[in-house]
């Protein structure tokens, strides 16, 4: 598996989450037995994800909210908002991934998942919070917070 596999189920898990409802391990241990994740690395890097888009839902949300112009939260596909939400996570607070991979694996996953306004619709809000949140990892993987010069660092799993 990969990161980009990572992704993908962790957009397949928020979409089932956002749907059912409900306890949030309980459909996450169901899911994982359907769909497993073997690889170590790739279920951390699932359990960031989904764990960090639920726990900081609010946030991301909020953020994702000032770029959708005219639109609301709630007309929203859960299929976009669930990319999105990943994405945001991806793009302002997590220092392993680099802005421009963000927003692409935003992209191919609005392709491949969603309808034929997705990708233009997912690009085009990612672009402005890109423009006008600072993102946390600028495109060689370098944080803007380390003075040195060296690669960003997640910090020690806690997101926001």
């Amino acid at each position: 598996m990969s990161r980009h596999s990572a992704r993908e189920k962790s957009v397949m898990f928020l979409y089932q989450f956002e749907v059912r409802g409900g306890n949030a391990q309980t459909i996450k241990d169901t899911f994982l037995s359907l769909y497993p994740i073997v690889n170590e690395s790739d279920r951390e890097y699932f359990d960031f994800l989904v764990d960090g888009v639920i726990e900081n839902r609010e946030v991301l949300d909020d953020i994702i909210a000032k770029y959708l112009r005219g639109w609301t939260l709630d007309r929203q596909s859960l299929l976009d908002l669930s990319i999105l939400r990943i994405a945001v996570l991806e793009l302002l607070f997590d220092t392993r991934v680099p802005v421009e991979i963000a927003i692409s694996e935003a992209v191919i996953l609005a392709n491949r998942y969603g309808d034929d306004n997705s990708r233009p619709f997912i690009n085009a809000v990612l672009g402005n919070i890109e423009k006008n949140e600072h993102p946390r990892v600028d495109s060689r993987g370098h944080s803007p917070d380390a003075s040195d010069g060296s690669p960003g660092r997640p910090d020690d799993g806690e997101v926001l």
